[in-house]
């Protein structure tokens, strides 16, 4: 996990009934924003994925990649200094092949960021 206890922190994670849900704290000074953007930081989607990957390996305890993106569809822009911390909500069913069928969604308190579908591996 390369973004884990450093561009962002896990406050909790619940996975019952096969939902998932997680709450993180970003780090609004991580050097990410450096570059996206000066003094107006915006969370990259690539980025947004990638926490959804490393969620789902925290939860499985396995290294987690994203093998098919159904749908990803970016609705608000996830800005740290304004709401540092986001809540995953994601639906996950165990494939015969071990794969892992995830949809959901990422909010803050301003509306939801992301809502994406995809096959996990």
């Amino acid at each position: 996990m390369i973004l884990k206890d450093t561009f962002y922190t896990i406050d909790a994670l619940k996975f019952e009934d096969n939902v998932l849900e997680a709450t993180i704290t970003i780090d609004p000074k991580h050097r990410i924003y450096e570059g996206h953007f000066p003094n107006n930081p915006v969370t990259p989607g690539v980025v947004q994925l990638e926490l959804v990957k490393e969620i789902l390996g925290t939860q499985f305890n396995r290294a987690i990649q994203l093998k098919t993106l159904a749908t990803s569809k970016f609705l608000a822009v996830l800005n740290p200094v304004n709401t540092p911390e986001a809540t995953f909500k994601m639906t996950v069913a165990q494939q015969e092949d071990e794969t892992l069928k995830v949809s959901g969604q990422l909010s803050t308190a301003e509306g939801v960021c992301l809502k994406f579908s995809g096959i996990y591996q």
